[in-house]
C-alpha cells in the first residue's frame, strides 16, 4: 500500500504502482490494475459476520474522490446498520427481473393449480385459455416489460380506456381481469411476486354500460347470408355454415376436433363448453359434411400446428358487407353469438318445446329438475337439429347457392318451388 502519497488528485495521478488508502473513509482505496487504470475498491469486514464486503467503485478520474467517497460513506453506513449492500444489490435486481409478464407466468401457474382464488378451486380449461388469451392480445403489449411495482392505476386505466373505444364489453372484461391479476400478486396468494399496492383497485370505476344483445337475423337476413358466405374461402365457408347449423359458441365450433365426431355424433366435451357439460349435437347430412377433416383439427390453422383461432371477426366484416350490397340497404351487424340467439328464436316457430329448446343450446335444467332428472333428450334434440338444417338448406335452395354451400344432393327437403 503506498502511503507516501498525498490522498489528492494530484498524489492519485503521481501513483504509478499498488493501493493508495482514504485516511478520511474507512474501507476505501485506489489500486493500480495491471493495464494501468487507477480502479476505486472497497474492503471492510461486515460486523458480526465472517466476511468481507469487497466492491469495485468506478475508475480515475471519471469517478472523482469526491463521488468516491460518498459512495463508500454510503456502504459504511449500511454495514454499520447491518445490511450487506450485496444482498440488498441482489433483491433489487431480482425486483427489477419481475416485470409483468414474469409475475403474469406465475399468475398463471397459480392458476392452473388452483391457488389464484380465495375459493381456491382450479379453472376450467376454457377460463384459463381465455385468461391467456387476454393477457397476449390486450396486456402483453403494453405492459409486459415493465416492472410490475411500477404500474400505476394510470397505465391501468389508459388500457382499459383505450380498449374501451372499440371494444366496451371486452373492456369490462379486460378491467375484471386486471383487477384479479394484481389484487392475486398484491395478496398473499400472490407472495411470489410480493406487490405492495394494488394499482387496479378502482378499475370497477371504469365499468362501461352493457346493454343485453337482442340481435337475431330474420329468415330473409339468413337467405343474404348464405349467399354472401359463399363468397367466402371452404375453411371459413364451412365454419360460419356450423355457426348457423348447430347453434354452437364460435370457440366451440372453430377449435373443434375430429375424434369429437363419431359417426353424425359431435360431443363438444366438457372441457371446452362453458358450463364444463358435454353437449352432443345430432349432425344433418350438410353438417356431417362441412365437419368433415382430414387432420387433428376440423379448421386447421394455416401456418401453425392447432386451430384457425383467428380472422373469424374480419370474415364476418366481410360477409356482412356483401349482405349490404345484396339487401341493397345496411345490415345490423352481428356477431357468431347471434346465431345462437336466431336458432333459439326459431324453436317456437318450428314447434319445439321448451325444454328440447333449452337441451340443444346446452342449458342446464335448474333446481329440484337438475338434481333428480337424468334424461337428456338426445333423441329429440336430434329430430330438431335435422329440423333446423331442412329449413336451412331449404333457404339455400331457394337462394340458389345450394352447390356452391355444398349441400347434399340426398336432402330431406324438397326443391322449392
Amino acid at each position: 500500500m503506498a502511503t507516501s502519497l498525498p490522498f489528492t488528485p494530484a498524489g492519485i495521478d503521481r501513483l504509478s504502482a499498488g493501493k493508495l488508502g482514504d485516511p478520511q473513509t474507512a474501507g476505501l482505496f485506489i489500486e493500480v490494475s495491471r493495464g494501468s487504470a487507477k480502479l476505486w475498491k472497497f474492503r471492510r469486514r461486515i460486523p458480526g459476520r465472517g466476511s468481507t464486503l469487497k466492491m469495485s467503485l468506478g475508475a480515475f478520474p471519471t469517478c472523482s474522490i469526491a463521488d468516491a467517497r460518498a459512495f463508500a460513506r454510503e456502504l459504511n453506513a449500511k454495514l454499520e446498520a447491518g445490511i450487506d449492500p450485496r444482498e440488498e444489490r441482489r433483491r433489487e435486481e431480482a425486483r427489477d427481473a419481475m416485470t409483468v409478464a414474469r409475475a403474469h407466468q406465475l399468475y398463471m401457474q397459480a392458476v392452473d393449480e388452483g391457488r389464484a382464488s380465495r375459493a381456491k378451486r382450479r379453472n376450467k380449461p376454457r377460463t384459463i385459455a381465455d385468461k391467456q388469451e387476454m393477457y397476449d392480445r390486450d396486456i402483453a403489449p403494453h405492459l409486459g416489460a415493465k416492472c410490475i411495482y411500477a404500474v400505476t392505476e394510470n397505465d391501468l386505466v389508459k388500457l382499459v380506456t383505450r380498449k374501451g373505444r372499440t371494444a366496451k364489453v371486452r373492456a369490462n372484461r379486460l378491467a375484471a381481469e386486471l383487477k384479479v391479476f394484481f389484487g392475486w400478486a398484491a395478496s398473499l396468494r400472490g407472495g411470489e411476486v410480493g406487490l405492495e399496492t394494488d394499482p387496479s383497485r378502482r378499475l370497477g370505476d371504469l365499468r362501461f354500460p352493457e346493454a343485453p344483445r337482442q340481435r337475431k337475423l330474420s329468415l330473409q337476413e339468413i337467405e343474404w347470408f348464405l349467399v354472401a358466405v359463399a363468397a367466402e374461402e371452404r375453411d371459413v365457408r364451412r365454419a360460419m355454415l356450423l355457426w348457423l347449423l348447430t347453434a354452437a359458441r364460435l370457440a366451440e365450433v372453430v377449435r373443434a376436433q375430429t375424434c369429437e365426431l363419431v359417426g353424425a355424433d359431435w360431443t363438444i366435451p366438457a372441457g371446452r363448453s362453458k358450463n364444463s357439460h358435454p353437449h352432443t349435437i345430432r349432425l344433418g347430412p350438410w353438417g356431417r359434411h362441412l365437419m368433415t377433416s382430414n387432420g387433428e383439427w376440423v379448421f386447421p390453422a394455416q401456418r401453425v400446428s392447432g386451430p384457425r383461432k383467428f380472422g373469424w371477426y374480419k370474415a364476418r366484416d366481410r360477409v356482412l358487407e356483401r349482405m349490404s350490397v345484396i339487401a341493397g340497404r345496411p345490415i345490423e351487424r352481428f356477431t357468431p353469438h347471434d346465431f345462437r340467439r336466431t336458432a333459439r328464436s326459431n324453436t317456437k316457430r318450428l314447434k319445439i318445446d321448451y325444454e328440447t329448446a333449452e337441451a340443444m343450446m346446452n342449458h342446464l335444467k335448474s333446481g329440484l329438475e337438475r338434481i333428480y332428472d337424468g334424461y337428456e333428450l338426445e333423441e329429440e334434440k336430434a329430430a330438431w337439429f335435422l329440423k333446423w338444417e331442412n329449413e336451412i338448406v331449404g333457404l339455400a335452395r331457394k337462394a340458389g347457392v345450394a352447390e356452391a354451400l355444398e349441400v347434399p344432393a340426398a336432402s330431406a327437403v324438397p326443391e322449392p318451388g
